[in-house]
């Protein structure tokens, strides 16, 4: 059954069509005023809404550049620290005579060459080797990660292989 939008349901009565609003120049005025101020409240809402977003992106740009700031002022501090322990380093290095070295070992600490008699020769064997043990390799495995444990493991069988 098609509805038609003349009747009412269930009736054979038309409907009325009749219009408070459009007779009446106040609750017309009404009608109009209340369907403005629905639609000034929206676009208010959308104001805010934009503004607020906004502000926000401001501020998060704020935050970024304020960290960056702070990231090249701390570089730069460590850039001098590691300029002046270079600087101190290279003190050091010029500052340190053999012969100084020498002169205060024999008269403050009283030290000296050995005699003849007193020097004694070790012969190290040429297969002289340092053997590691199993338990130290599994634990400088472990320590190292996967991707050199990977790679241990590829010499390892190279050198079988050789």
């Amino acid at each position: 059954m098609l509805e038609d939008k003349n009747y009412i349901n269930g009736t054979a009565a038309r409907k009325i069509e009749y219009d408070v609003y459009e007779e009446n120049k106040v609750l017309n005025a009404k009608k109009k005023q209340r369907n403005n101020n629905k639609i000034k409240r929206k676009i208010v809402f959308c104001l805010i809404a934009v503004f607020a977003m906004g502000v926000l992106a401001m501020y998060r740009y704020s935050h970024i550049t304020e960290m960056n700031y702070e990231i090249d002022r701390q570089l730069k501090a460590y850039n001098e620290i590691k300029n002046e322990n270079i600087r101190i380093q290279v003190e050091i290095e010029n500052s340190i005579d053999i012969q100084k070295i020498k002169e205060y070992a024999e008269k403050e600490l009283g030290m000296h060459k050995p005699d003849k008699h007193q020097i004694t020769y070790v012969k190290v064997p040429q297969s002289d080797l340092t053997i590691v043990s199993e338990a130290a390799k599994q634990e400088e495995m472990k320590n190292a990660g996967i991707f050199s444990a990977i790679i241990n493991k590829i010499d390892l069988l190279a050198n079988l292989l050789y």
